[in-house]
């Protein structure tokens, strides 16, 4: 695996100059144009060179300040290419991994992908990590006509706009919030709470998940179908470190539910905020990303616990190599559970596998049409695909109890019940 800074790119400084503005014209391996998706088809074995390897490219933030996710995509990556290759590759080809960092970010990224594309000639491009890079090099992707299989983070404006590119994530942005409004619905109807406060970062990640897309995703849509009341519906800037006022108004407005739309650090300083306060809401949940199963959450001590959350898959799910990824990650990592976005690395390795195997081609129109016609066995589970690369809706709810996290909703799938209120 290659895994490149900017220094190591000094080399193609040349011809990376020349080909630079010619993105749009550059073409997958077989040629495939941006009028979109064909049918399916497959090439004869013949065609198949086994001597060559399949190219698979992409970035992440490996330094600045989404190299802690990074590390864990890295390796993830790395680990599914070993096995591939360990077992005879693709159908007889091996994988060959070029991950460059993008030191977090989005004009790096932008010119890496150019360079992928146009002077490294991958096959298939990973996404990077978060939508904030992920959203600058999207057009470039989309330009060139190539199949981007996407781990690295949710955008359903995006996946609207994309002919090729494809997640693994089973919810987007705006459906963050829906595992733990669908829990709501099996409670007693006495149990069940009726007003909200609604905390958001001011981030275009989540402000998705607070307003949703449409009018019938998003907390406040969600909320509404149910005759919640939201009392409280607050912004904040992720760069400020005192949350104090921000939970106080909460508090004061006697919300049986909290609902916090942050990313991991300040919803980390807004559990330890909600303690020092004294508030306990009957529901608190942190659904503005899996936040209870980052290496950090256990750090933030009793004001973490019995916290709700979102993931993707859980380990007594028995996904599709999910136990097998958590046995080698997670002492190769020091955590005491595999967070929720190396699950999704994973399936992205397999999606690929499974359809690179199934049509014996690297033409992005073949795989991109292949994908979207049929199902996938992967790490997050038994998997199909919407017509705009997104996945069927299958989020889960977790709340981190005192042993660590319990999956909760689906009912059908829980391991310990909830715990209501937050501090009985």
């Amino acid at each position: 695996m290659k895994t490149l800074n900017r220094g190591a790119r000094a080399s193609a400084g040349a011809l990376f100059a020349l080909v630079f503005g010619l993105v749009g014209c550059a073409t997958p391996e077989t040629g495939a144009s941006s009028s979109g998706p064909t049918e399916t088809s497959t090439e004869s074995s013949s065609e198949w060179d086994t001597s060559t390897p399949i190219r698979i490219g992409g970035t992440l933030g490996l330094t600045g300040i989404y190299s802690g996710p990074s590390a864990a995509y890295k390796i993830t990556f790395e680990y599914w290419a070993d096995k591939v290759n360990s077992s005879g590759g693709i159908d007889g080809r091996q994988v060959e991994l070029l991950i460059y960092d993008d030191e977090s970010t989005p004009t790096v990224a932008q010119q890496l992908y150019q360079q992928l594309i146009n002077v490294d000639d991958v096959d298939i491009l990973l996404a990077p990590y978060t939508t904030a890079v992920g959203g600058a090099i999207f057009p470039i992707a989309e330009r060139a006509g190539m199949l981007m299989v996407n781990p690295g983070f949710v955008s359903k404006e995006l996946h609207l706009e994309s002919e090729y590119m494809v997640s693994v994530w089973p919810y987007q942005e705006s459906e963050y919030s829906l595992p733990l409004f669908s829990y709501i619905d099996t409670l007693p109807e006495a149990d069940r709470p009726k007003t909200l406060a609604v905390l958001t970062a001011q981030n275009p990640f989540t402000l998705v998940v607070t307003s949703g897309v449409g009018e019938e995703s998003g907390v406040r849509n969600y909320a509404a179908a149910r005759g919640i009341e939201i009392v409280v519906d607050e912004e904040y800037d992720t760069t400020i470190t005192d949350y104090t006022s921000l939970v106080q108004r909460a508090k004061s407005a006697d919300a049986d539910m909290l609902i916090v739309a942050g990313l991991p650090n300040d919803s980390a300083a807004i559990a330890t905020t909600v303690a020092q306060l004294d508030y306990n809401p009957d529901i608190y949940c942190s659904c503005g990303s899996q936040v209870t199963t980052l290496p950090n959450w256990p750090d933030v001590g009793t004001p973490g616990q019995n916290v709700f959350a979102t993931t993707a898959a859980f380990t007594t799910q028995g996904n599709a190599g999910f136990a097998e990824l958590e046995e080698f990650l997670i002492p190769q990592l020091g955590i005491t559970e595999l967070p929720a976005y190396a699950g999704v690395a994973l399936a992205a390795g397999q999606v690929i596998e499974q359809a690179v195997s199934a049509t014996l081609s690297l033409d992005s129109d073949v795989l991109r049409a292949y994908i979207g016609q049929n199902p996938f066995e992967t790490a997050v589970g038994n998997i199909s695909y919407n017509e705009d690369g997104t996945l069927t809706f299958a989020a889960l709810l977790l709340q981190f109890q005192t042993m660590g996290n319990e999956l909760i909703w689906p009912l059908d799938l829980q391991t310990n019940p909830a715990i209501i209120p937050l501090r009985p």
